[in-house]
């Protein structure tokens, strides 16, 4: 390595370590620090990283990237000397431009400084350790001319010494993302960043949850206050559009993603991974219809509970599970006319791989939706559009009920300007039988072989 580095004279050098007392590397590369433009500690400890910065004392004008990564047996600046250093890590770093800083305990964000930085990227995921926002606050706040800021907090946040009204506003920021699996307190953590200039914002809440057989909420949604503090502070433009996909790797494992977005950026995403429950001699199985019948239900009522939900234009669901039993089928489409009954009209709604009857109850003779709690009735919508559907036989049935949706829209006088239909199985007289009911009938029978974007 002697020899290489001296063979290398004056270029920049790209540094990767992954030895765990690396002491014997620092002297290698002392005498060559002002060469070094990327750093990046595999598995940095925190005595690897504050021997590094402190032997290494003498400016280091070439270095943009430091990347600093989770050591999976020790822990990131693990626990072998927590000592902390006398002067910031890295201060004569000064025209370091992008810090990745990932962990597994607290990573003393508060003995990094960089004021030029313009990328960071942090996680942090620890069992039971609180992570306190306040020193993440306070970097952000001496990093002022960030341009893209990406987040993800896997344990307890605690706001403690975080004043109440303080707002930490980064102005260069053009993306940014915060992902936390602490519910509530992650939101309020987002109200306290502001970001006017981003073009794209992610908020999301990642979190695995058992769900028992007594049920449980699932999602933690924030207050109204929080809701609408973070709308302010995190869009442009209203709150426009919802996504709802459900779908199952594995008969016990139910995957979640809900995201509401403005026209122009995502605003909040909630994405769970849902684990059934196994009781003793397996008594009180759940199944993979009971765990989707919970996550549907809870997932549809966010929906409805949303305080921005007037401003809701566009519609996308997404669910890949056919349910079979008649009862668990009824609940889910009586979840359905709730959410439908609570919204204003629609530009676009898009049905995708998922069971119709669930929608087109009311247009159904089926047994199993007689006399149905919340009867199913549509807003008036623009365009409606459905795709491979996971209902199996009947398509002719299910057409006619589309057809009949069409028609009930005209007569009050709110017709479909365009109904699209893709399926494999669809009768080919569908954009006929729709045409009379609907501005523009768009029907193709065609495979599903590719995940669909819309």
């Amino acid at each position: 390595m002697k020899n290489l580095l001296e063979r290398a004279k004056g270029s920049p050098l790209d540094v990767v370590t992954n030895t765990r007392s690396p002491i014997g590397t620092i002297r290698l590369l002392s005498p060559h620090a002002s060469q070094i433009r990327y750093l990046n500690f595999i598995q940095g400890r925190w005595t690897d990283v504050r021997r590094f910065s402190e032997v290494n004392s003498g400016p280091l004008p070439l270095l943009h990237t430091l990347e600093i990564n989770s050591d999976m047996e020790f822990g990131l600046l693990g626990l072998d000397d927590p000592t902390p250093p006398s002067l910031p890590l890295f201060n004569n770093a000064v025209n370091l431009k992008r810090f990745i800083l990932r962990s597994r305990i607290s990573p003393f964000l508060n003995h990094f400084v960089f004021p030029n930085i313009t990328m960071f990227e942090f996680s942090i995921a620890s069992e039971g350790e609180e992570f306190r926002a306040l020193e993440l606050l306070n970097f952000l706040e001496a990093s002022p001319v960030l341009q893209k800021v990406g987040m993800r907090i896997m344990t307890i946040i605690s706001l403690e010494g975080v004043a109440q009204g303080r707002i930490v506003t980064l102005p260069d920021v053009q993306t940014f993302s915060l992902a936390v699996d602490d519910g509530a307190p992650g939101y309020e953590l987002a109200t306290h960043i502001s970001c006017p200039s981003a073009s794209s914002t992610s908020l999301a809440q990642e979190k695995r949850a058992e769900l028992t057989i007594n049920g449980q909420d699932m999602f933690t949604s924030p207050t109204v206050a929080l809701w609408n503090t973070i709308a302010r502070q995190y869009t442009r433009r209203p709150v426009e559009a919802v996504t709802l996909k459900i779908d199952s790797s594995q008969d016990s494992i139910i995957e979640c993603d809900l995201t509401f977005r403005s026209l122009d950026m995502t605003t909040l995403g909630l994405r769970l991974e849902v684990f059934g429950y196994l009781g003793v001699g397996d008594e009180f199985q759940m199944t993979s219809e009971d765990i989707t019948l919970q996550v549907f239900s809870q997932a549809f009522r966010i929906v409805r509970d949303h305080p921005l939900l007037p401003n809701i234009k566009h519609l996308y669901i997404e669910c890949r599970k056919h349910i079979t039993d008649s009862v668990r089928s009824r609940s889910m489409a009586n979840e359905v006319g709730r959410l439908f009954g609570s919204m204003g009209p629609l530009d676009r709604l898009t049905l995708h791989g998922c069971d119709l009857r669930l929608y087109l109850a009311p247009f159904l003779e089926f047994p199993e939706f007689e006399d149905m709690e919340q009867p199913i009735a549509f807003p008036p919508i623009r365009e409606l559009k459905i795709s491979h559907p996971s209902t199996v036989g009947n398509e002719e049935e299910y057409m006619a009920a589309i057809a009949e949706l069409a028609k009930s829209q005209h007569v009050l006088g709110v017709p479909f300007g365009r109904v699209t239909v893709r399926g494999q199985h669809f009768p080919t007289a569908t954009a006929e039988m729709l045409g009379p009911w609907v501005g523009e009938a768009d029907y193709r029978k065609e495979r599903y072989t590719q995940a669909y974007d819309e």
